[in-house]
């Protein structure tokens, strides 16, 4: 088994996570965020089930879409309309809603791999 150190290069990468508070591209985030294509924004004042369709895919005919998209709901875990992750499918893209503090391990090995990964999350 080959067992490899994986640093954090992207300026997207999470650095650390506390209940309230997300680390990443270096800067401490205490409101909702999307990563995605390198770029971290603050997300419109929304609870995870008030998104749709349009929040995720909005400028995706300018963009390469990436190959899962995984939502971090906060402490405790939520779900998105089915109908979103039907569509997400249609398009090639897995999308998955975990807790926040799962959604960033998950992030940090995806992005450890080199995956195109997206993600909006909710410290």
């Amino acid at each position: 088994m080959l067992i490899e150190e994986n640093t954090a290069t992207a300026a997207t990468a999470i650095t650390a996570y506390h209940q309230g508070v997300i680390e990443a591209g270096g800067e401490m985030w205490t409101q909702p965020i999307v990563l995605k294509s390198d770029t971290i924004t603050l997300m419109a004042d929304k609870k995870p089930l008030e998104l749709h369709t349009g929040d995720f895919f909005q400028t995706a005919s300018d963009e390469v879409l990436p190959e899962v998209i995984i939502v971090g709901t906060g402490a405790k875990q939520e779900f998105i309309h089915p109908k979103i992750i039907a569509e997400a499918a249609s398009r090639g893209v897995g999308l998955e809603c975990m807790n926040t503090a799962s959604a960033c391990r998950t992030l940090v090995l995806l992005q450890g791999e080199g995956r195109s990964v997206w993600a909006w999350l909710w410290p």
